[in-house]
């Protein structure tokens, strides 16, 4: 019998919406809920398999069949974790995914009040609520806030949660400091979740600003929005691949930032979720197993969040946490708003380092903190890329309340010189000793982040200083005495170097204290009236003050010199300013070519006291062009049109390059009032064999780290002071 034309393609058309690919209308789901799917307009009844990855691994697996209803199916959530669900419709198999999670633990309101009373206020009273998240990649890549928003609203039954995030590939904590009024004031939130490190850490952004403006993010919230914060600690870094044995340094790159910040947020009263933790889980037997054990909560790419390692024997994304993985930080951040309290460790462990014949010395004591006798093993491991020795016992038995001790040194800091060399002069050198140490129980491990302070020893007080002569006068501070201590500094005329500075101060046991410490010092550059021609050409700056970029201390990157250059002439500048009404004119002088170079200019217009500090700064991106033209580029914080020139050419002894920036880069509408401009140079000479060679005015290894900006002063006759940094 024939079939009319109209009626097989209505048929076709049918067919073809049916077995369109499964898409997920609901990505997340409780585990008391279903997940509905959506396969096509038609109706009818298909069968489906689900195979579960929990954070453990591979979980429950169940088959069933699901009938369609208006082009949807309902498939049921069997327990806690990513859904792998494969769906046999009539054009073939087709896969969709869904992440469940079990209901938050019911909510206390007096608990949450002692933590964050005005968020708490909000979210029980049902009142409209928004909470910012701000991070990098890891926030980015991930939706953690849908997970933790959802679990707001089932446990306060507050329908008016609501979130904006805020976060960037490749941030750093300085980054959102520099975009706070677009990122949080504009945004009016009422809790503001903090999470970066990764980032920070690979950059070698020092310790002490890490932690600096994590509290002038908390400080502003509060300060000029109303609004309270939430510190999350960065997560581990499980990218090594099959062998973390041999790369423990990266499992453990940001544990001790995470540490640093948990002892922040308790002394300045800010919740803190312990989010480093949280991916790590329970451990396993051995480190390298540890690292395997958290391959379910992460990705085989950053842009599928919904795959793991396990499915891919460990090739993938181990730095961004999957779906599954940011369940775990959305319930580390819920508990934290909710006031959980963390469960106890088992374990405490603190240590004190003092000096000693041998070096660094850190005495430790472990002590069991439960109600029952333990028996483990323990393990010991550096951090930022240090090593450390040690007298711990390999297995140990301990009743409770039992305690036992033992050393750790480190072989680097064998004088108190090496304190100022790296990896020292991250941790050490600032009494911030640090190790960490795992506890391994049967298939089980505890990491501890183990800071070992050296109270009984004197320091320089770390600051930034102004000295008008060849001196500075810095503080020691010893116990509760403070002495004065007078450093030369530019001798035989320097206009940038370093002293470091090593003394003993009264003895311990019989044995010298030792302070250290590096004062590093740029002089101000002088900057003279008028305007010039942009034609990279130099007539005009007869009487200009220049200022040196380029001499072996300022060839640096994060762990102190780095120097690819064949020799200083190789590649050596000197740059000075001119003030204009519209702008600043910049000129530079240097041996060698620089045709494949690039640079960036760094401006922060604020008052004299606030130069070092955290706050907005701004950019310019500079890179040469074969025309004799310079590519100018303004930052993230300036206005997007800004009119830069610039121009250079090559000259028989060298290269020589001018530049004009406008106010407007930095927002403002003149040279600041004053005085003195906030300006850093970073220039990137690419060598003969393709090295990078980063040479820097006044930085000091990274620019994500304004304390160190060097000062424009306008010339007044009189002599330039020095920028002196104790650090």
């Amino acid at each position: 019998m024939a079939v009319h034309w109209r009626f097989a393609l209505g048929m076709m058309l049918a067919f073809a919406s049916l077995v369109r690919a499964a898409e997920m209308e609901r990505p997340y789901v409780f585990t008391d809920e279903k997940a509905l799917v959506r396969v096509g307009e038609s109706t009818g009844e298909i069968g489906y398999s689900i195979r579960v990855i929990r954070q453990a691994g591979w979980g429950a697996v169940s088959e069933g069949r699901a009938v369609i209803k208006e082009g949807k199916v309902d498939i049921p959530a069997l327990e806690e974790g990513l859904h792998l669900v494969t769906l046999q419709l009539p054009g073939g198999a087709e896969e969709a995914r869904f992440l469940a999670m079990n209901p938050p633990a019911a909510a206390d309101r007096d608990r949450a009040a002692k933590r964050l009373p005005r968020s708490a206020q909000k979210l029980f009273d049902r009142q409209p609520f928004t909470f910012l998240a701000m991070g990098d990649s890891v926030t980015h890549t991930g939706d953690y806030e849908t997970l933790l928003k959802m679990m707001l609203e089932r446990s306060t039954g507050n329908a008016n949660v609501r979130f904006v995030s805020r976060a960037y590939p490749g941030r750093s904590v300085d980054a959102t400091i520099r975009n706070f009024q677009s990122d949080a004031l504009d945004r009016k939130p009422d809790l503001g979740l903090v999470m970066y490190g990764l980032n920070d850490q690979g950059g070698g952004v020092s310790l002490e600003s890490y932690l600096e403006q994590y509290q002038w993010i908390a400080e502003r919230l509060a300060a000029e929005c109303g609004a309270e914060a939430v510190f999350l600690s960065p997560t581990p870094d499980a990218s090594t691949g099959k062998d973390f044995a041999q790369y423990d340094a990266f499992l453990f790159r940001t544990i001790g930032y995470a540490a640093s910040l948990r002892a922040l947020a308790d002394r300045i009263g800010v919740p803190h979720a312990d989010t480093f933790h949280a991916i790590w889980g329970k451990g396993a037997s051995t480190l390298d197993a540890s690292g395997r054990a958290m391959w379910p909560l992460f990705p085989t790419a950053h842009n599928r969040p919904f795959t793991s390692l396990i499915e891919t024997d460990g090739k993938g994304d181990g730095i961004h946490p999957s779906a599954l993985g940011h369940l775990l930080i959305a319930r580390a951040a819920y508990d934290a708003i909710m006031g959980v309290p963390a469960p106890p460790r088992p374990l405490s462990v603190r240590a004190s380092a003092e000096w000693g014949d041998a070096g660094l010395v850190a005495q430790v004591v472990v002590r069991n903190e439960s109600a029952e006798r333990r028996a483990g093993r323990l393990e010991l491991h550096p951090v930022a890329h240090d090593e450390i020795a040690s007298t711990a016992p390999d297995q140990y038995t301990l009743e409770p309340g039992a305690e036992l001790s033992f050393n750790v040194a480190w072989p680097r800091v064998r004088k108190p010189e090496d304190l100022l060399q790296y990896p020292a002069n991250a941790y050490a050198a600032r009494g911030n000793a640090m190790f960490v140490v795992i506890d391994y129980q049967g298939d089980a491990s505890e990491v501890y982040a183990v800071p070992a302070p050296s109270h009984a020893q004197p320091h320089f007080v770390r600051e930034r200083l102004v000295a008008e002569g060849k001196e500075a006068t810095i503080r020691l501070r010893d116990g509760e005495k403070i002495e004065s201590v007078v450093v030369p500094i530019a001798k035989d005329g320097e206009q940038v170097g370093r002293v470091p500075l090593v003394r003993a101060v009264g003895q311990n046991g019989g044995l010298p204290k030792w302070a250290t410490a590096e004062v590093v010092y740029v002089q101000y550059a002088l900057a003279i009236d008028g305007d010039v021609t942009i034609d990279g050409k130099l007539d005009e700056w007869a009487s200009a003050k220049w200022v040196p970029v380029g001499g072996p201390s300022q060839a640096r990157w994060y762990p102190g010199v780095v120097d690819h250059r064949a020799s200083v002439e190789e590649c050596y500048l000197e740059w000075a300013f001119r003030k204009s009404d519209a702008g600043v004119h910049l000129a530079a002088r240097a041996t060698g070519q620089f045709a494949q170079d690039a640079f960036v200019l760094f401006f922060d217009p604020r008052s004299p006291e606030l130069l070092g500090t955290p706050g907005r700064y701004y950019w310019a991106n500079g890179a040469m062009k074969p025309d004799g033209q310079v590519e100018l580029k303004p930052g993230e914080t300036s206005p997007g049109k800004v009119k830069m020139r610039g121009a250079w050419q090559a000259t028989p002894t060298g290269s020589t390059l001018e530049l004009f920036i406008p106010y407007e880069l930095m927002e403002a509408a003149a040279w600041p009032a004053s005085g003195d401009l906030g300006c850093s140079i970073w220039w990137r000479h690419k060598g003969a064999d393709d090295k990078t060679t980063n040479l820097f005015w006044s930085e000091d290894g990274h620019p994500w780290n304004p304390r160190w900006y060097g000062v424009v002063r306008l010339d007044d006759g009189r002599t330039a002071p020095f920028m002196v940094r104790v650090k």
